[in-house]
């Protein structure tokens, strides 16, 4: 995909949502990659306070090998 492909597609993506919560993360996300502002900084309070509980638990080894759930969901998923 060329570089006139990718912007006319990303352009399309942004004029076609309505949505202010993603044009926010893309306006957020877009300001970070260009070092104009720190992409914790674009986060709410509660999605900072749910990365910090993340960590904690990680920290804490309260953690649940990727194998264990990638198993749980195909026994889930086999059942629907």
């Amino acid at each position: 995909m060329s570089v006139a492909e990718l912007k006319n597609d990303l352009h399309r993506m942004v004029v076609e949502t309505n949505d202010p919560d993603i044009l926010a993360q893309i306006a957020a996300l877009s300001a970070s990659l260009r070092g104009e502002e720190d992409w914790w900084d674009a986060l709410s309070e509660e999605e900072k306070e749910q990365i910090e509980r993340g960590l904690a638990d990680v920290e804490a080894g309260r953690t649940v090998p990727y194998a264990e759930v990638e198993d749980k969901l195909r026994s889930v998923l086999g059942k629907l």
